[in-house]
């Protein structure tokens, strides 16, 4: 399934040794680079808290398909976290020890929609991923990127869209 030009069944895109450029902060002046900052620091944590959102949700319980769809999603999820962790690095900054607060609140959201069965699992999903796309598309608008840093972005938010529709459709 394609979603705003990026195939969202592919769910760890390959990444090629060339395409990792430190110093993309080069050049850049220091109120570009505090918003780029801020705003991968925030993709980060909550890239980590969705990872954790999901790997709580798995359990015995569930039906194989939900915990397919369920893995399916935390992986995709952990493939972000890991596009913000080598961006971040890129432009010389350092992810935030605030990661393991939104690790802790994951986890807690994990736990609370798996004891609510498979629907409030799902419910979770759509919820989360509806205020991922939206904290997306504040931060594609309001920060300069650099075109190579956008694409990895939109490709997420891509992903974040095509989790809301399979969660939508099993509900």
């Amino acid at each position: 399934m394609e979603i705003n030009g990026y195939n969202i069944d592919i769910i760890r895109p390959e990444v090629q040794h060339d395409q990792i450029k430190f110093g993309r902060e080069r050049g850049m002046d220091k109120e570009r680079l505090k918003k780029i900052k801020e705003a991968l620091l925030a993709f980060h944590n909550l890239e980590n808290m969705a990872a954790n959102v999901y790997r709580f949700q798995i359990c015995k319980n569930n039906s194989d398909e939900l915990n397919k769809e369920i893995i399916a999603a935390m992986l995709n999820e952990m493939g972000h976290i890991e596009d913000f962790q080598v961006k971040l690095y890129e432009f010389g900054f350092k992810p935030s020890l605030m990661m393991y607060a939104y690790q802790i609140v994951g986890m807690v959201f994990g736990i609370y929609s798996r004891l609510k069965g498979e629907k409030g699992i799902r419910d979770m999903g759509v919820w989360v991923e509806s205020k991922a796309v939206a904290h997306y598309d504040e931060l594609l608008e309001s920060v300069e990127w650099d075109e190579d840093t956008r694409k990895v972005i939109a490709k997420d938010q891509a992903d974040e869209y095509g989790h809301i529709r399979r969660w939508k459709g099993e509900l």
